[in-house]
């Protein structure tokens, strides 16, 4: 048995977008970003442009991904059909971690707990307005990390599309000073954005979230 990480996403209201975004805004899937999302050999199954879903053995580092797919959204404004406007984007995440019996090379048609675990709960949250839920084997731990997320969802909403391009860096591993020499800022205004999307707390869930990894 080998214990995996599944990852559904869709973008949130999708059909109200200029469908040419989908081509900008999917390169999350590309490189060099699927370099931090998936390794190499690790299965990647797009649909519509608007929707996806991925598989990683790394289980302690899939709570950072959906950080790292959330931000990587919530940092985008972009075109509305048959309006002269732009819209920031958001996108609706579901988190399966468990065990298979044997790592699929294709995803597209697993029936394997985790993949149907987080395909379920992703159609579910459509109907709850979630953006963010993880599930595992074990009811009680999923009945806090709903709670957990439900907290999460009101800290993603908070977000400002600075707030999230912080982030999107920092999630990765950059430093402070990085990020600042990057996006031509101060680093006391890096700082401050990561504290005003309060990084500490989503820190601490993943603090929580590796702990619960280990019992599960």
């Amino acid at each position: 048995m080998q214990r995996i990480a599944v990852i559904s996403a869709d973008v949130i209201n999708s059909s109200k977008f200029e469908e040419s975004v989908f081509m900008q805004t999917m390169d999350v899937l590309e490189e060099p970003a699927s370099n931090y999302l998936v390794k190499g050999d690790e299965p990647i199954l797009s649909s519509r442009g608007d929707s996806f879903q991925l598989m990683t053995e790394e289980t302690q580092q899939a709570f950072r991904k959906c950080i790292y797919l959330k931000s990587f959204f919530k940092q985008k404004e972009v075109g509305v059909k048959n309006k002269n406007t732009n819209a920031a984007m958001d996108v609706r995440i579901s988190l399966a971690v468990g065990q298979v019996n044997e790592v699929p090379k294709h995803i597209g048609k697993s029936m394997e707990p985790p993949f149907v675990l987080s395909g379920r709960a992703l159609d579910a949250m459509k109907k709850k307005k979630q953006t963010l839920i993880i599930t595992t084997t074990n009811e009680e731990y999923n009945k806090e990390f709903e709670l957990a997320c439900a907290f999460l969802d009101q800290i993603f909403a908070g977000w400002t599309l600075a707030q999230a391009e912080v982030i999107y860096y920092l999630v990765q591993g950059y430093k402070q000073t990085e990020i600042a020499k990057i996006l031509n800022l101060s680093q006391p205004s890096v700082s401050n954005r990561i504290h005003l999307a309060n990084w500490t707390l989503i820190e601490k869930m993943n603090e929580r979230y590796l702990d619960i990894l280990e019992k599960i």
